[in-house]
């Protein structure tokens, strides 16, 4: 935490006027101000609410429809954990358009119920300092409460934000709760974040179902948390997913994706795919030295392809459809798995490599 020093008597006259001269700040709140300032707006006057019109509205939600069937039930999921607290839970896109509320009777009579609606745009350049807004400038989670708000309108508010970060590191949505009381409770935060977790662990599995997805942590018992990092192998030993967890705890390191497996960590991955695939949780090393538990994740639906078929409808895999030889071998590998269910015994039973074994299984 700073002082937030006047830089102008602009700002010292706003602050004063405003009861806040000693008041402290943190620094990222007093940087928003000063950009609000830079965009003319005025904390004196009422906030220009934007709000799209109803088809606008229907239109982006139906765009939407697939990350709001994800969304909406941690939505309630956190409602219900905050519910009777006189808070409201908001869901919005990355650019800060409400796109979905949820709140009882009471909250919808208050300022927040009133003005934090779907449609509604809270930007920071439109309404100024707030949780929703700063989240999306910051792609960060935040806590915006009372006066910290740029407008005066808003100093009955506490709002608490985290953005939704996609598999591919971009900002795809934020998570709000917000309240007409005084709060700076860290705890609603953290409900928060955790909305977000598992909405990003979702959309990760989601996208990458078709191949070996593994959960990392430096400890052993966050392994079932949200706090895991998450990597999606391919067959070739080769990351081609990475969670915004993952690219924290491995900081330091290449750049994760597409990034071969042995690069990362000390453990080759031919070396210990066979245990991660039966459920063995292992602890490895990466090339800086620190070490982490690694496990197959429990969300990983191991070869669905190979899982649901019959065993006389066995199919090869793409790369070995080329020739009847290469198509009858890979078919051999996989309904000897299917039988067995483990890498040791068709590497046994058939006197082939657990990678070899593993490239086809994909």
């Amino acid at each position: 935490m700073v002082n937030l020093v006047p830089s102008s008597k602009e700002i010292k006259n706003i602050l004063k006027r405003r009861g806040m001269l000693s008041q402290k700040m943190a620094s990222e709140i007093s940087e928003s101000w000063s950009r609000c300032l830079s965009n003319g707006l005025d904390p004196f006057q009422d906030p220009k609410q934007s709000v799209i019109s109803s088809i606008e509205l229907k239109k982006i939600k139906e765009e939407n429809e697939d990350l709001r069937k994800l969304i909406i039930p941690e939505l309630e999921l956190l409602y219900s954990q905050i519910a009777g607290t006189n808070f409201m839970v908001a869901y919005s896109d990355a650019k800060g358009l409400v796109l979905d509320t949820i709140y009882d009777k009471t909250c919808l009579q208050t300022d927040v119920g009133k003005t934090v609606v779907p449609g509604s745009i809270w930007a920071e350049k439109i309404c100024g300092t707030n949780g929703l807004g700063l989240s999306v400038e910051l792609k960060k989670p935040t806590i915006v409460s009372g006066k910290e708000h740029f407008f005066i309108a808003h100093e009955n508010i506490s709002c608490f934000a985290s953005p939704i970060i996609n598999y591919d590191g971009k900002t795809i949505g934020i998570i709000d709760a917000s309240t007409d009381s005084m709060s700076r409770e860290q705890h609603t935060l953290a409900l928060v974040k955790l909305a977000t977790r598992s909405i990003e662990t979702k959309l990760f599995i989601r996208k990458f179902s078709n191949e070996l997805i593994l959960s990392f942590h430096p400890r052993l018992e966050y392994l079932t948390t949200t706090s895991v990092g998450l990597l999606a192998i391919n067959g070739d030993g080769v990351i081609v997913g990475v969670n915004q967890n993952a690219r924290i705890m491995l900081n330091g390191l290449v750049d994760l994706k597409n990034e071969n497996f042995n690069k990362i960590f000390t453990n080759s991955f031919s070396s210990i795919a066979s245990d991660l695939l039966n459920n063995k949780t292992l602890k490895i090393t990466d090339h800086l030295g620190s070490s982490v538990f690694v496990a197959k994740s429990q969300n990983f639906k191991e070869n669905k392809m190979i899982a649901n078929s019959n065993p006389e409808k066995i199919y090869a895999c793409k790369k070995c459809n080329d020739t009847k030889i290469r198509r009858e071998r890979c078919k051999l590998i996989r309904s000897t798995y299917l039988e067995t269910n483990n890498i040791m015994a068709v590497s046994r039973k058939l006197g082939v490599s657990r990678t070899t074994i593993y490239k086809h299984l994909n």
